[in-house]
């Protein structure tokens, strides 16, 4: 699909600052901040604006990839 203009990619979201997050966790953001490395809840738009560049002609050549939006969460193989 590539050599179509095509790429297909896998966006990995941590814990973003939105309703279903609220629901879950009872809105305490600094309670689950902790959680993360960067010490921080993600914005939507954050993750909203990554989106936007993997649909842009700038990332064209990225495809295949799996990439966590998270603030560090994702530990891998540790």
């Amino acid at each position: 699909m590539a050599k179509d203009g095509v790429t297909v990619n896998s966006l990995l979201p941590g814990f973003h600052a939105t309703e279903r997050l609220r629901s879950l966790r009872g809105g305490d953001w600094e309670q689950v901040a902790q959680e993360i490395p960067a010490g921080r809840v993600g914005d939507p738009a954050e993750f909203g604006a990554f989106v936007a560049f993997l649909c842009s002609e700038q990332a064209g050549f990225v495809t295949g990839a799996a990439i966590p939006v998270d603030g560090g969460e994702y530990a891998g193989l540790l």
